[in-house]
């Protein structure tokens, strides 16, 4: 009987590559979510409640604590110089988590921008993200979302706080966390009555259950109205808040003066110190999910 010779090293090849492409095979039907971990940045933010000003963390160098403050009411019986030091030290935490968000949010966007132009199919939450930008932002122009998302130095935003709230002294500041003057037209909105009014018009102030909400509402507030457009497109080309203040004018009522005002504030009490500040490293940490 004749046999045929048999070539051992071709057959352990195809058993190792059949047995690779089963690996293979075998992967791809896991969902991609158990084989893949994604490596996260998570900010940790704390809620600190003040009972004096000792319990306000100072802010005398670059990195800043992500502290959210409440009980702000107990700086408003401080002298002046101190009430207005804390109250740049409660506000600018809050202010440096709310960019920190947009910063984030920004990031996604520009990611599904470039995944439609691409052509790239995407993800269940990638739709559900995406149908939640066009509905915050009222618009489905990528580009006009990404404008409104850009980001403008802390000295601008501190200045206005500090108009809008006499230094931290006003009933709207004090009892309902509105930081920046902002008016509300839905009676569905938690409110506050102004004591005065247009002509027979009662106004009423936007009521916050924090700081950083008041700061987020302020953000998107400067990223949807109209009264902002040139704002947004000049501060797209320059961070020089010297420069940046004068597209703000429709802010308020006083419209030049108001400018005027804002940048006194800057000078006076030397705010661009602040624009370099950023959250503080060591509260970040790496999580995979």
């Amino acid at each position: 009987m004749n046999y045929k010779k048999i070539n051992l090293p071709s057959i352990l090849r195809i058993i190792f590559i059949l047995a690779g492409v089963a690996i293979i095979l075998l992967i791809l039907n896991i969902p991609i979510g158990s084989r893949l971990k994604k490596e996260h940045r998570l900010l940790l933010v704390n809620y600190k409640k003040i009972n004096n000003s000792s319990d306000i963390v100072p802010v005398d160098q670059r990195y800043v604590k992500p502290l959210i403050y409440e009980n702000i009411d107990e700086i408003q019986n401080l002298d002046s110089d101190l009430r207005k030091q804390k109250f740049i030290e409660i506000l600018l935490p809050s202010i440096l988590i709310a960019k920190y968000e947009i910063y984030k949010e920004n990031k996604q966007t520009v990611n599904l921008w470039g995944k439609l132009k691409s052509h790239h199919d995407l993800t269940g939450s990638d739709s559900t993200f995406m149908e939640k930008l066009f509905q915050k932002y009222e618009t489905k122009n990528f580009a006009e979302i990404n404008q409104k998302q850009q980001l403008h130095p802390n000295s601008i935003i501190l200045a206005q706080a500090a108009l809008e709230t006499g230094w931290g002294t006003s009933r709207f500041f004090l009892q309902g966390n509105n930081a920046y003057g902002i008016w509300s037209f839905n009676k569905m909105d938690n409110r506050m009555e102004s004591l005065s009014n247009r002509g027979n018009i009662k106004i009423y102030l936007k009521k916050y259950n924090t700081l950083f909400e008041s700061v987020n509402d302020y953000f998107l507030t400067i990223s949807k109205s109209w009264a902002f457009d040139q704002f947004r497109k000049r501060r797209a080309e320059t961070d020089n808040a010297y420069e940046l203040i004068w597209y703000l004018n429709k802010y308020s009522e006083l419209r030049n003066d108001y400018v005027k005002k804002i940048g006194e504030l800057l000078i006076q009490n030397n705010l661009t110190q602040y624009d370099t500040c950023e959250l503080d490293p060591q509260f970040f940490i790496n999580v995979k999910i």
